[in-house]
């Protein structure tokens, strides 16, 4: 019964690819991340994102999405403390919809570029970068299974990191999680060094078109270099910046002491 289930949805699969209607995959993404991403994919353009990060960003593109959100979270943020008084506990913020990963990266084959929307350091930025950087060495005899999928080995030196990807050329669809593609298949596995991982946990079809990303017109554009070399200033400046906000990290004033950006440790992009 199990491999006829797998078989069942390796057939959706392939035949989602060869109908026009879209592959969903779902990564486990290491390092700074650790958290879950989706990749919504068509021949023609994909979305990856983070499914409840998304979710919020839908409620707040409207008034009612806003208000809608409101209630969610401060229902399950409400604590009634014996008195009869209400209060709400930071605590439990995990127990309402709130973004935890703001990146979205968006491939378009049509316009021959992907751009990159992202959170950082207090402002919302984008950029776009051509699609035809990474070039790929594939190791045909380098081959495994990774979701009941047969997977080949390739490995690129992309953007400061030596990638190896497994891609799947049984879902004909060249794409993959976060900037990498390229490949006669879908990418399920990838290693960048450094715990930068992303591992495919499912794999399945959606007649649902690609997801948008929401209020574009309120991200500054911005060069991938710029943006790359702010997150690290600020990273490294961080006590810094807070002290003249009038925050203080210490309640003694004393200070922090963060430790200093790792570009190799910390950043997916190292050549900035």
């Amino acid at each position: 019964m199990k491999k006829l289930l797998l078989l069942t949805a390796m057939w959706m699969v392939v035949s989602a690819a060869a109908s026009q209607t879209n592959v969903v995959v779902k990564y486990s993404v290491g390092n700074n991340y650790g958290k879950e991403m989706t990749l919504v994919a068509s021949p023609e353009k994909s979305l990856y994102y983070n499914a409840m990060s998304q979710y919020v960003d839908s409620c707040e593109s409207t008034p009612e999405g806003k208000a809608k959100l409101h209630e969610i979270q401060m229902k399950a943020w409400r604590v009634v403390q014996p008195d009869g008084t209400v209060t709400y506990d930071g605590r439990k913020l995990g127990l309402a919809p709130e973004k935890s990963i703001t990146l979205y990266i968006e491939k378009s084959n049509a316009e021959g570029h992907l751009t990159v929307y992202d959170h950082i350091a207090g402002g919302s930025y984008r950029y776009a970068e051509p699609m035809d950087e990474i070039v790929w060495q594939i190791e045909e005899d380098s081959v495994k299974k990774i979701l009941g999928f047969d997977c080949i080995m390739a490995v690129s030196d992309y953007h400061g990191r030596r990638w190896t990807a497994w891609f799947a050329p049984d879902i004909p669809i060249s794409d993959g999680p976060w900037k990498l593609r390229g490949l006669p298949g879908m990418i399920l596995q990838a290693d960048g060094g450094n715990g930068f991982t992303v591992d495919a946990t499912e794999v399945g079809s959606t007649s649902v078109a690609v997801p948008p990303v929401y209020s574009t017109d309120t991200y500054e554009r911005c060069s991938r270099l710029k943006i790359l070399a702010d997150h690290e200033y600020y990273e490294n400046n961080l006590e810094s910046i807070l002290l003249a906000q009038g925050v203080k990290i210490n309640g003694d004033g004393s200070p922090a002491n963060f430790p200093k950006y790792d570009r190799q440790k910390s950043a997916w992009e190292t050549d900035y």
